[in-house]
C-alpha cells in the first residue's frame, strides 16, 4: 500500500516482456536451446534506453521483450534470481496486466453464450448478495469491463488489511460485505473510473457463472490454449527459483503479493517469454489469422466498446490509444509491468521490472519509438545536479525540505516520513505516494522555486534562503 504525506491534502486542494548439407559439408552448429533468449539488432538501443533508470537508481532489475513482424528479441538487465541478470524466463508479478486475461475470459464466456454484457452482475452472484445501484441503474458486466460501474478504485475494507499483502486475505465474504456497504460514485455507465474493485468483481462473477472458479477457468480456457506454461496464480515449487524479488522505491525487498477473491484484477505472475506469446497471438488475430487458438476471443477483446469518450478504456481488457495501439500497465508493491502492441506496424513491447515505479510505463511506450528507428532517450540528473535542488521551500506556510542523497532526491516535512522524488528528466520529478509531479524552476542560475502539479493544477513553493 502507498504512504501519503499530509501535504497531499494540501496538494489536492491547491491543485500511476535443420541444419542441412551433404556429406561433404561441415554440419551447421545447432541452434540455441529453447531457454536461451533471442537477441537482435536492438540490444545497444535497448541498453541505452534502460541505462538512465539504473543511473538514477529507479529499478533493481528489468527484462524487455520486443516483437517486430514476428521476430522476437529479449534483453535482461540488473539484478534477478540468484543475483544474475533476469531473463525471459524470470517470473515477475504483472499486476493489472491480469485484466487482459480477465477480458479474454469474458470474451470466451460471451462466445460460449454463458454470459451477456448487459446482464446485471447480481444475476451471477448468490441470492441475497447486495450489489449497489444508483438512480435505479444496476451494474452490468459491461460496466465492470469498461470501468464505468461507479465502484471505487479499491474496496473500502482493503485499507484495513496488512499493507505488505493487502489482497491475500480479501476473500469472498469480504467482497460481499463491501458490495453491501459501497455507494456508487455515479450512475453506472455515466463515466469512467478505473477500478480494481470492479475488475476483481468481474473475474469473480465469471468464475461463479462458469462454475470452475476464476483461476481454474483462466488456466483451462486461456493459458492452456495459448500455451502460456509460465503464467501462474500460484507459482509451483519447481518454478520458484526463477521468481524475482520485488523492490520498493528505495530498492529494498518487499514481500510477494497473493490474491483471493479479487485475483481477476491483478493476481498473475508471468515471464516476458509468455507475454510475448500473448502479443504474437494478439497481432495474428488483429491481422485476421485463422490458425491461432482463441483468435475470435482475441478479436472481441480488441473491439472498441465506447462510441465516444476521451477515455482509453475502450476494449475488453485492453486500453486503446489515439494511434490505435493496444496497451496496459500493471503494478504491485514490488513490480511494474507494461505490455502493448500495434496492429498497424505488427510490433509489440513487453517490459517487466522488479521495482514498483510507474516510470517504467514511459519506457514501455518509448520502445515503440525505438522500434520505429526514432528513440527518445532521456538523461538522469547527476548527483551534482540533484545537490543544487537541496534546500528549504515554503509550501503555503509549511516548510518542506528537499534532501539530496547521492543519486536520489527526497521530500521531507516535519513529523512525516520522507518520500522520493523520482526523476522524469533533469529537472522534473514524480512523487508516487502523492500522485504528483514536481519540477524545479530557476531565476537566472539559481533554483528559485519548486512547483507541484496534479493534472492541470499547480501550486508554487518558493525556495527559502
Amino acid at each position: 500500500m502507498v504512504r501519503r504525506l499530509s501535504i497531499s491534502v494540501a496538494l489536492s486542494a491547491a491543485l500511476l516482456a535443420a541444419a542441412c548439407g551433404g556429406p561433404t559439408r561441415r554440419p551447421a552448429p545447432p541452434g540455441p536451446p529453447p531457454d536461451v533468449d533471442p537477441e537482435g539488432a536492438h540490444r545497444e538501443a535497448v541498453a541505452a534506453a534502460v541505462k538512465p533508470y539504473f543511473d538514477a537508481e529507479l529499478i533493481s532489475g528489468i527484462v524487455v521483450g520486443l516483437v517486430d513482424a514476428g521476430k522476437r528479441e529479449i534483453y535482461g538487465f540488473g539484478k534477478g534470481p540468484g543475483g544474475a541478470a533476469p531473463d525471459g524466463g524470470s517470473l515477475f508479478e504483472i499486476g493489472s496486466i491480469t485484466k487482459i486475461y480477465t477480458g479474454l475470459l469474458l470474451a470466451d464466456a460471451i462466445q460460449r453464450r454463458e454470459v451477456e454484457l448487459d446482464v446485471p452482475v447480481a444475476d451471477y452472484l448468490p441470492p441475497g448478495v447486495s450489489v449497489p445501484t444508483r438512480d435505479k441503474t444496476a451494474i452490468t458486466i459491461r460496466h465492470l469491463a469498461l470501468h464505468s460501474a461507479g465502484l471505487p478504485p479499491l474496496p473500502p475494507s482493503v485499507a484495513d488489511l496488512p499493507a505488505a499483502n493487502p489482497f491475500g486475505s480479501y476473500d469472498e465474504d469480504a467482497l460481499y460485505r463491501d458490495l453491501g456497504q459501497t455507494q456508487l460514485a455515479f450512475v453506472p455507465g455515466a463515466r469512467i473510473l478505473y477500478s480494481n474493485f470492479g475488475t476483481g468483481l468481474l473475474g469473480f462473477a465469471l468464475g461463479r457463472k462458469i462454475g470452475a472458479g476464476y483461476r481454474k477457468s483462466v488456466e483451462t480456457r486461456i493459458l492452456a490454449p495459448l500455451e502460456l506454461r509460465d503464467t501462474y496464480f500460484t507459482v509451483p515449487a519447481a518454478a520458484a527459483p526463477r521468481r524475482v524479488v520485488g523492490t520498493d522505491d528505495e530498492l529494498a525487498a518487499v514481500p510477494h503479493w497473493t490474491w483471493d477473491a479479487l485475483a481477476g484484477a491483478g493476481g498473475l505472475v508471468s515471464t516476458v517469454r509468455d507475454q510475448l506469446k500473448l502479443l504474437d497471438a494478439e497481432l495474428d488475430a488483429a491481422a485476421g489469422g485463422k490458425t491461432m487458438p482463441l483468435r475470435n476471443q482475441l478479436r472481441l477483446t480488441q473491439e472498441a466498446q465506447l462510441e465516444s469518450s476521451t477515455s482509453e478504456n475502450a476494449g475488453l481488457g485492453w486500453l486503446i490509444d489515439a494511434e490505435g495501439r493496444f496497451w496496459h500497465t500493471g503494478g504491485t508493491a514490488g513490480f511494474r509491468a507494461f505490455a502493448g502492441f500495434d496492429p498497424k506496424t505488427k510490433r509489440g513491447v513487453v517490459v517487466l521490472a522488479s521495482t514498483a515505479s510507474p516510470l517504467v510505463d514511459r519506457l514501455g511506450r518509448g520502445l515503440f519509438a525505438l522500434l520505429a528507428g526514432a528513440p527518445k532517450p532521456w538523461t538522469a540528473p547527476t548527483s551534482a545536479q540533484l545537490a543544487t535542488y537541496a534546500g528549504t521551500y515554503d509550501f503555503a506556510g509549511t516548510r518542506l525540505s528537499v534532501v539530496a542523497a547521492g543519486k536520489r532526491l527526497y521530500l521531507e516535512a516535519q513529523n512525516e516520513p520522507r518520500v522520493r522524488l523520482a526523476p522524469v528528466s533533469e529537472h522534473e520529478f514524480w512523487i508516487e505516494s502523492l500522485q504528483a509531479v514536481a519540477f524545479f524552476q530557476k531565476d537566472g542560475d539559481k533554483i528559485a522555486r519548486l512547483v507541484f502539479g496534479i493534472g492541470s493544477r499547480q501550486v508554487v513553493a518558493p525556495r527559502v534562503e
